[in-house]
């Protein structure tokens, strides 16, 4: 009596056997990947991990106490136990099981050879989909960990996964493996720069992305000319005009012509509550807010109330602003203090009011004697969720803000997760040129970032500096700059560790004179003036160039070596 079929469970035995179960495999593969961009309490892993790694962004939050469990990525505390290096490792190799439903399932790429219940043409693309988004993930593993296991197919449970020899043996693969799905003829394409659809899955153009970046990273100039120039001679790519530049990382840029591929969010009011804030990074816009509890009052672009994060480093901001200016690449990325105090719309009568009558308005600045901790007089604002885009970047047009206001309270971000662009392509393009025949077609994708960001600044010769540091200002806040830094030091090209000098002890927080006591401007003008002070900090060295698996994953496999930190190898 109790052989009671299990309910809501298929057996693999009949499925995998029509169209139909590729179709259902390739979409559990796509949710899978979701959980990549997905919320993780109150932050993205691979977003906090990547980018507060890199020198030119500080943890913020409060005050040093705030946001430990992922400022410790940007003062190098962090170690094998923490959590969002966990959930990041078990979110890509949960995605790469979900390809591998689809791969070993549909070809004889498992463990007997067992050939397939069922072939046709729909299957092919199912696989070639399956095998791109594989090799993209296999590409970040092995850029946060150097060599993680190379799982090119279903593992049975009695084995265990095997450690690569080598980063250059996992790139390689990646490589091969994108050869592999645009070879198959299967891979969707996108037909031209208005096609959204092909903007959200894995497309021939991605493949070419994937392989040009895996050979940047193993230093292979020659094979990435090859892929990534075929992705630029498409013509299927385009980048958006400068006045557009900002709608990248917002929900009016979606599927724009400068995507290679992002995962699409679109809310579904038939799912739960926790599915739909997860998937569209809730609480993600409350960090990477202003600190809104510190200010005079709610500026009209914040969806929600904010907790500081993510601030640019200082010294960076003054080089950006004085190779870019006033550019719309320079705008879309901070404001300056007049900016932030005077042009930007802030919860108060005084918006379109004359620029005395602002000046001691009571309804803008910074509020609190404590300041805003972590910036200078720069406040980022490329990644934070707009309620309603300023008139600074709009020039005074109409867009649909990034929030789901009336849902979830502002607390999530309906935009699009960016994993490629255009822009990003261009300029990885442009280094592999450096020093071969091609060098005049790197020139001219150098250049045609250059004059899309409205700096004014055009390089006449291709040279290493010139893309390294343009790279700097259009991928910034783009999880580009700490895996670049990574690579041109392995390469010798640089020494990583003169980039952090100076910047942990000298932290700064922001107070405004109108209302601060004693100061010239006390409830007379705003006028932002700092203070500095050091964090709980390790000096960058080599180890940090990867992450140490989780303790975790380390304890279930005691063959995984980390690379740097020999303590957990014993």
């Amino acid at each position: 009596m109790l052989e009671i079929p299990q309910k809501g469970v298929v057996s693999t035995d009949t499925f995998y056997a029509s169209d139909a179960d590729a179709e259902a495999a390739l979409t559990n593969m796509y949710a899978s990947f979701l959980s990549v961009a997905s919320a993780n309490g109150i932050n993205n892993p691979e977003l906090m991990m990547l980018n507060y790694s890199a020198d030119d962004i500080l943890a913020a939050g409060g005050n040093i106490d705030d946001h430990k469990d992922f400022r410790v990525f940007c003062e190098f505390n962090y170690n094998e136990t923490n959590g969002n290096l966990k959930t990041c490792y078990d979110r890509y190799v949960a995605a790469i099981y979900a390809c591998n439903l689809v791969i070993s399932n549909f070809t004889t790429e498992n463990r007997k050879e067992e050939a397939p219940k069922f072939e046709s043409n729909y299957t092919k693309q199912a696989v070639a989909e399956a095998r791109v988004m594989r090799a993209y993930i296999h590409l970040m593993m092995a850029i946060f960990w150097n060599r993680p296991a190379i799982l090119d197919r279903l593992l049975e449970p009695d084995e265990l996964p095997v450690q690569a020899e080598s980063q250059s043996q996992v790139l390689k693969w990646v490589i091969a493996e994108c050869e592999k799905a645009i070879a198959s003829g299967s891979l969707p394409k996108r037909n031209g720069t208005a096609d959204k659809d092909a903007t959200a899955r894995m497309s021939v153009g991605f493949a070419q992305f994937v392989a040009g970046k895996a050979a940047m990273f193993d230093n292979d100039p020659a094979t990435a000319r090859k892929y990534l120039g075929d992705l630029i001679a498409s013509n299927n790519y385009a980048l958006v005009p400068s006045e557009d530049f900002w709608t990248n990382f917002h929900k009016p840029g979606d599927g724009n012509s400068e995507k290679i591929f992002e995962p699409n969010y679109i809310y579904d009011s038939n799912l739960g509550f926790w599915d739909n804030v997860n998937r569209s990074r809730w609480m993600v816009a409350d960090v990477l807010c202003w600190r809104t509890d510190h200010l005079a009052s709610i500026p009209s672009c914040t969806p929600a109330a904010g907790w500081n994060g993510g601030a640019i480093q200082e010294d960076f901001a003054k080089k950006f602003l004085a190779h870019d200016g006033n550019s719309p690449r320079r705008k879309a990325s901070f404001l300056t203090e007049e900016e932030f105090l005077y042009e930007m719309e802030w919860n108060s009568d005084l918006n379109d009011a004359s620029l005395d009558e602002k000046k001691s308005d009571p309804n803008r600045g910074i509020k609190l004697n404590d300041g805003i901790y972590s910036h200078g007089p720069y406040f980022e604002w490329k990644r934070m969720s707009y309620a309603k885009p300023s008139r600074i970047l709009t020039g005074g047009k109409e867009y649909p803000g990034d929030n789901i206001n009336a849902v979830m309270g502002g607390a999530s971000n309906e935009a699009n997760f960016n994993v490629a662009r255009y822009a990003e392509a261009l300029l990885l393009y442009a280094e592999a040129c450096i020093g071969s025949a091609d060098e005049a077609k790197g020139l001219a994708a150098l250049q045609e970032v250059q004059k899309r960001s409205g700096s004014g600044k055009i390089s006449s010769k291709l040279t290493f500096e010139d893309v390294m540091e343009e790279k700097q200002y259009e991928m910034w806040w783009e999880g580009c700059r700490f895996p670049d830094l990574v690579r041109w030091d392995n390469a010798g090209k640089i020494h990583m560790a003169d980039y952090y000098k100076g910047i942990h002890q000298n932290v700064p927080t922001v107070f405004d004179e109108f209302f601060v006591e004693g100061k010239p401007g006390y409830k007379k003008e705003h006028k932002l003036f700092e203070t500095y002070s050091a964090v709980n900090y390790n000096e960058f060295e080599a180890k940090y160039k990867y992450f140490p698996f989780p303790r975790d994953r380390k304890a279930n496999n005691k063959f995984l070596d980390v690379l740097g930190w020999e303590s957990l190898n014993s």
